[in-house]
């Protein structure tokens, strides 16, 4: 019969969570991919320092190894020369002290010279202090001047050895010269120094080669030890470092790289990696992204980062499949969407417990409500002591009774609500049906009374209608009795014999009045008896219109609670709408016929007051017509002395004739009275009819409603 609201409720909560969980694993994902992709650029970086810091260590090795081999050649040749030279000395000497001559001193020191060798086959030459060669290994150089020759970089060393020789005292030179009986050039250091006594500039020097090729192997030393660090690093789970130079040459190859690594090709720029490598490196960029063909095919990206280390000329570099970037960044999110998925069963499950708790009260709160618009007011009371809702609502209505309602809801104020209307309106219904069947009796005896009054009414016209029949014949008798008195005037002969009609015609006025005095008591009597109607019917009116403005206000306060209900009270607000739409009909009719009841009352209370007048007038002429007989029985032996009381008697035949007419006028006026109050009445029946036809209607709507009566 009722949807749960709590399924409901629960798949929009479900709905809002896998949306929320849709949107945070999607911002997530691309979060987290931007900071693996960060974190590993700063990984890369990192380790490419650390790549170059090792680097540099090697390379001060290597500029330690050659400064210090380069230092100690120097420093070797130098000695050399010293001990060259002293030699040479010893000829001066021989030369000084007679033994030799200065010619033969000279030769024995070019001889020297020409023969000596020390280290790698390095030798001493001997020149004029203008750069012209007196002895040399290569006898084809003597004789030369050298102050203009250049070595193989073009480099003309005479002045400068010149200067050192002479004027410096000694020095260093370093040449590019080709070894002797070769063609190419080495790396060569000279030095040279003056020898004054003679005016000679007496040199040696070495070849840098062996050192160089001695560097060169500390540098492939290096390399064999990069390569076996770069083995230990990994970036990812296969990124590896490697190191090229500026020949484009792969010096360390990354671990597990091909033969043709260092032809790959960058799918996104045609070219060579590695030169688009050193492209950046120059550049002093970082990252390349790049795509790669592997050798069975297939396309993959990857990341590099490069620094160039700018002493060796070569550059170390990163490479990093962008898989293995991603990878994490997916199984971190497959983590984290099955822990949203384990989240959201849990907080789909109390959701739906704390839902269902809060929904069970309101469940059982529309069940009140469906009773209720139903009509069955014991269905709805019995849901309260139901346990539908595990006794919620039984004891939340016993926590209100007892005052410990602090602790409740608004949904616990609700059932509240609803209980009080329920109680309220089952008051009210019933209350409202008792009063129906109130209304209905009094309408009833209404309606009794009523026709009781109307069978007075018209014996009361009736009477009211023969009243004024003899009223008229009074008149028309006191009329011609004054034209008779009138005659008597004038007629006093024949006053014997008309005394003794009058005697007669006053007997029968006798009679006339005294029956009109009993049709007056009688008419007084009912008239009596339809103004004590009359206030009963007022005082039945009172009730009614009392019982109307109590239904009137049951109505409003039952409209009342249905708007505090809301929508679960919107069929008894209709029911209240009729309610009060009928007792306001009720009250209108109500005072309708108070209205013509209070006509009646002064119309019937107005005959009453004539009528008593009317009474005490004809009692008057009853005394006036037996004071009249009397005299009449006095004319026949005193008729001589009644002459002079015609005139009297004439002025109150006149005065007894405008009664009878003023008698016969308020008869008139009696019975229109009495035919108004006849209206009256029938209107008066109608209007109980559709009274009655009301509290018939109001009886059915009420009927619906089944109540427990108190």
């Amino acid at each position: 019969m009722f949807r749960s609201i709590s399924t409901r409720i629960s798949y929009i909560v479900a709905a809002v969570v896998v949306a929320a969980s849709l949107v945070t694993l999607a911002f997530t994902s691309s979060s987290l991919e931007e900071d693996m992709i960060e974190a590993q650029g700063r990984t890369a970086r990192n380790t490419i320092r650390m790549g170059m810091l090792y680097l540099q260590e090697g390379n001060q090795a290597l500029n330690r190894y050659r400064k210090h081999a380069f230092a100690d050649r120097k420093q070797a040749i130098k000695d050399a020369l010293t001990i060259f030279i002293a030699q040479i000395d010893n000829y001066y000497a021989l030369y000084k002290s007679g033994e030799l001559s200065e010619k033969e001193a000279k030769e024995a020191a070019y001889k020297l010279a020409r023969s000596t060798r020390y280290f790698n086959n390095d030798y001493f030459f001997i020149y004029t202090d203008k750069m012209v060669a007196l002895a040399h290994p290569d006898r084809s150089i003597e004789g030369r001047d050298l102050s203009k020759v250049v070595d193989q970089n073009g480099y003309a060393f005479g002045d400068d050895m010149i200067r050192k020789a002479t004027r410096e005292g000694g020095g260093y030179l370093q040449l590019l010269w080709p070894r002797l009986g070769e063609d190419n050039a080495n790396s060569k250091i000279l030095y040279v120094k003056g020898y004054p006594k003679w005016n000679w500039v007496i040199g040696t020097g070495t070849y840098m080669d062996d050192i160089e090729s001695a560097i060169e192997e500390q540098r492939k030393d290096l390399i064999k030890e990069m390569r076996k660090g770069f083995s230990q690093i990994r970036l990812a789970e296969t990124g590896r470092l490697f190191i090229f130079n500026n020949d484009k040459k792969v010096l360390v190859a990354p671990l597990g790289a091909g033969s043709d690594f260092e032809k790959a090709i960058n799918l996104n720029t045609g070219k060579t990696l590695i030169h688009d490598l050193k492209e950046v490196g120059k550049l002093g960029e970082w990252r390349l992204d790049y795509k790669v063909r592997r050798a069975d095919g297939k396309i993959i990206e990857r990341q590099s980062y490069v620094r160039f280390f700018a002493p060796l000329g070569w550059y170390v570099a990163s490479t990093v499949p962008m898989s293995e970037i991603y990878g994490p960044v997916k199984e971190l999110v497959m983590k984290q969407g099955a822990i949203s998925f384990i989240i959201l069963l849990i907080t789909i499950m109390v959701i739906y417990y704390v839902v269902r708790r809060i929904c069970l009260p309101i469940r059982s709160v529309s069940k009140v409500a469906f009773h209720v618009s139903k009509g069955d007011l014991r269905e709805a009371r019995k849901v309260f002591a139901m346990a539908t809702d595990k006794g919620h609502l039984k004891r939340v209505v016993e926590s209100f009774e007892t005052g410990r309602e602090k602790r409740f809801d608004e949904v616990d104020h609700l059932v509240k609500s609803i209980h009080t209307m329920l109680e309220t309106l089952n008051s009210l219904v019933s209350q409202v049906q008792r009063s129906g069947d109130q209304v209905t009796g009094s309408a009833l005896k209404l309606g009794t009374a009523i026709n009781q009054l109307e069978a007075a009414v018209e014996n009361q016209a009736a009477a009211t209608q023969e009243l004024g029949s003899s009223s008229r014949e009074i008149s028309a008798t006191s009329q011609e009795l004054a034209r008779t008195m009138n005659e008597s005037t004038n007629v006093a002969v024949s006053t014997g014999e008309l005394a003794a009609q009058g005697m007669r015609d006053l007997n029968e006025m006798g009679m006339a009045m005294d029956a009109m005095r009993d049709a007056s008591g009688g008419i007084f009597a009912k008239l009596s008896v339809i103004n004590s109607k009359a206030a009963n019917i007022s005082s039945v009116v009172t009730s009614i219109s009392k019982i109307s403005e109590q239904i009137n206000l049951l109505s409003l306060n039952a409209a009342i609670e249905a708007e505090k209900a809301g929508e679960f009270g919107q069929g008894f607000s209709v029911v209240a709408r009729e309610i009060r739409k009928l007792a306001d009909q009720t009250a209108m009719s109500t005072l309708d016929i108070e209205k013509i009841v209070s006509q009646m009352l002064s119309a019937v209370s107005a005959g009453v007051m004539e009528m008593d007048k009317f009474r005490k007038q004809v009692e008057n002429g009853v005394s006036n017509v037996a004071l009249l007989g009397d005299g009449i029985s006095g004319v026949v032996t005193q008729v001589q002395t009644l002459t002079p009381r015609f005139e009297s008697v004439n002025e109150g035949m006149q005065n007894q004739s405008e009664g009878a007419e003023q008698i016969s006028k308020a008869m008139i006026q009696l019975s229109e009275t009495s035919i108004q109050t006849k209206d009256a009445l029938s209107e008066f029946v109608s209007i109980t009819e559709q009274l009655a036809n009301s509290v018939a209607i109001l009886e059915e709507e009420v009927a619906v409603f089944q109540v427990e009566q108190d």
